[in-house]
């Protein structure tokens, strides 16, 4: 059976339906009489949409005969956990839903969190194991909504929002999420063709050596003035072109902005620093990715040297062993390379070790009140982070250091590189020449924080 099938089990029974627009009716009718026997039994209807992240990527890895076999092991595993009452559906490609008869709410998070660990084991097939990453929303008749439509669409919001956070989720439906999801179409509404306007811009946080106050480079961070919304969070945007891929496109206008800002303040003769751009994981993955970075460099004639790649740890660890080869071009060229939001992800050991990096950046989660007795679990991990970091002999950059505490525990540990609004926020242009003219220093700033330390 081809993967663009669809299928519908049922307690372990296959068979093929039609569709009507992404859903099949006969998935409508099976609900609607799930929910009106549970509105006379005053139970629960509970709704669960899933698919399987980047499954595009195993069939053109291994093939479609590959992706089939996947999907029909994993209806079949799906077929293994239904009760009775339940029904599964496959609506095609690598997506599914299931319709759970639930008689109380204490069973739900149990009955989700089975299912969600069950479809997570990893498949045997030709080429070895293969790790199912599963997007899932769940959404709860009567609580959530009163009738199938709105139901599922709880639980397309609920998936969409898993997905959002980086895809590998557990998302159960809140009412925010529609005027998430109504927000979000707004606005990729908007970034259709932003790169023809002048909209677009970037800003430059200085990365600052904790001992001297001396700025030892600066993250490029995108920022987006909507001409009626003002400027809008790149929480709320770049997820969004990630989504429709527009980040490639939009990613290579930033490296491009970066290489001319770099060539702009060679002219002025001030001190060149290296700048870090983040890539994100469509860009990283794109065909063709270096050598796009080396014409542009090319086109501006700017070292490689004064470029750093941030990536974050999750992208790294998704196809480890490929990653490697991207990277050890990059680093043949001279680029720099750190990791982002380190800590966040699930780092294999082994593969850290063989990653050919500079630096690990410290995600700003775990240095709020680091210092705090009561946020002793950041403490620890912000301790095992440096440890790592100095057995492996790479740099450490925490990023969102706020307080003069936060900054003394962390100089404490051995942390050189300090990123945060206590030194400085993102800076125009304008503001980074000013800087680099005058002083290329944050020592001022530094000599308060310590004044401030002895002062308490």
């Amino acid at each position: 059976m081809s993967n663009r099938t669809i299928h519908t089990v049922e307690t372990g029974q296959v068979e093929n339906s039609p569709l009507r627009g992404e859903l099949c009716a006969h998935f409508f009718v099976e609900i609607a009489e799930q929910i009106q026997r549970a509105a006379m039994d005053k139970c629960y209807v509970l709704l669960i949409r899933f698919d399987l992240d980047r499954f595009r990527k195993l069939n053109e890895q291994s093939g479609y005969l590959e992706g089939d076999r996947v999907l029909a092991l994993l209806r079949t595993r799906i077929a293994s956990l239904l009760g009775k009452d339940d029904k599964s559906h496959h609506l095609g490609a690598d997506e599914f839903a299931l319709s759970l008869s639930v008689n109380n709410r204490d069973e739900i998070e149990t009955r989700v969190s089975t299912i969600y660990a069950a479809l997570r084991e990893p498949f045997d097939i030709s080429r070895g194991h293969f790790q199912p990453r599963i997007s899932i929303g769940a959404a709860l008749y009567p609580d959530d909504c009163s009738d199938v439509e709105s139901l599922m669409l709880a639980a397309e919001s609920a998936q969409r929002h898993a997905k959002t956070r980086g895809g590998a989720q557990l998302s159960y439906y809140s009412n925010k999420y529609h005027e998430l999801a109504r927000y979000r179409a707004r606005l990729e509404k908007d970034l259709h063709g932003i790169l023809t306007r002048d909209e677009l811009f970037l800003v430059y946080q200085p990365k600052v050596d904790a001992s001297t106050g001396i700025i030892k480079g600066f993250e490029a961070l995108l920022r987006w003035q909507h001409p009626e919304r003002g400027l809008i969070s790149p929480v709320d945007f770049i997820p969004v072109m990630e989504e429709n891929r527009m980040i490639i496109e939009v990613g290579d206008w930033v490296f491009s902005e970066v290489c001319q800002a770099l060539g702009r303040w060679k002219k002025l003769e001030l001190p060149i620093i290296p700048v870090a751009v983040n890539v994100s994981m469509h860009q990283f993955k794109q065909e063709g990715f270096v050598e796009r970075l080396a014409v542009i460099l090319q086109q501006h004639d700017i070292n490689p040297e004064l470029i750093e790649i941030e990536i974050t740890e999750s992208c790294l660890m998704d196809d480890g062993q490929e990653n490697i080869g991207i990277l050890e071009q990059l680093k043949a060229m001279g680029m720099s390379i750190s990791i982002d939001d380190f800590g966040t992800g699930y780092s294999s050991l082994s593969y850290l070790k063989r990653f050919p990096i500079d630096t690990l950046k410290i995600d700003r989660s775990f240095i709020t009140n680091v210092h705090n007795r009561r946020e002793s679990d950041n403490a620890g991990i912000v301790t095992a982070i440096m440890a790592l970091s100095h057995s492996l002999r790479l740099d450490v950059v925490a990023e969102g250091v706020e307080t003069a505490q936060e900054l003394a525990f962390l100089h404490a540990l051995g942390c050189r590189t300090i990123q945060g609004f206590l030194f400085s926020k993102p800076l125009q242009e304008f503001a980074v020449v000013e800087l680099l003219e005058s002083s290329f220093t944050m020592a001022e700033t530094l000599v308060k924080v310590r004044q401030e330390l002895q002062a308490r």
